[in-house]
């Protein structure tokens, strides 16, 4: 194809998804295209990992068109969509950790059982199967920006982890409270890291097999 109806093509792509947008009306919500593109990369990453995904899988999984995608991740492609479905996950896993607080007051092997178990049930939901799966990922690990911002995923879990070991009694002095967990901090993170790392093995041998098209050629790049 000719470098002049590529740029032809592209330009009424973006037109075609402006009239979609002006069809849409003032007022409409903006669960929009980008959202849709976002929801759409956080499904595949999860099933597929970020290798295994193509642009136009995410743009047939969405239902928006070419012109969308390049309007909101001009030159970045799929690694800028990666990002953000990254970032959207993340903000969803911490608020799954944080609505699983461990017991106050329990023992040591009571608050380490409610760890493992919050732990699995996030391996078995999509954003766990999808950090799972950009760990295990080669060509990810070779991007800095999604290398680490698969790192900074990984250390939300684990500080997380540390909060629950933590257990604060609300009742307790605060500045009690911090001095011990001061103390206690390289016991607590050693803990956090052996039982992120065991449940990412657990994880990963319940991770389902990579779902395919029933028509082959439609995952092609």
């Amino acid at each position: 194809m000719k470098l002049g109806s590529a740029a032809g093509s592209g330009r009424q792509a973006a037109r075609s998804d402006q009239v979609v947008e002006q069809r849409r009306g003032p007022g409409r919500p903006a669960y929009d295209s980008k959202q849709k593109l976002v929801a759409a990369a956080c499904k595949l990453l999860s099933e597929r990992g970020f290798e295994a995904t193509s642009p136009v899988m995410i743009q047939q999984r969405s239902g928006i068109g070419q012109g969308s995608m390049y309007h909101h991740f001009p030159g970045k492609g799929k690694e800028g969509l990666a990002l953000d479905a990254i970032s959207h996950m993340r903000a969803s896993t911490l608020a799954f950790l944080d609505g699983t607080p461990a017991p106050v007051g329990a023992d040591v092997e009571v608050v380490r059982e409610h760890i493992v178990a919050a732990l699995d049930r996030l391996f078995d939901r999509r954003e766990g199967q999808a950090l799972i799966r950009l760990m295990a990922d080669g060509v990810a690990g070779a991007i800095k920006p999604l290398a680490q911002a698969t790192q900074d995923w990984c250390d939300d879990i684990r500080g997380a982890v540390v909060v629950m070991l933590r257990a604060d009694d609300p009742a307790e002095d605060p500045e009690v409270a911090d001095a011990a967990a001061s103390f206690l901090a390289p016991e607590f993170e050693h803990l956090a890291k052996e039982l992120f790392t065991a449940a990412l093995g657990r994880g990963l041998v319940r991770l389902p097999k990579i779902a395919f098209y029933l028509f082959p050629d439609r995952e092609e790049a």
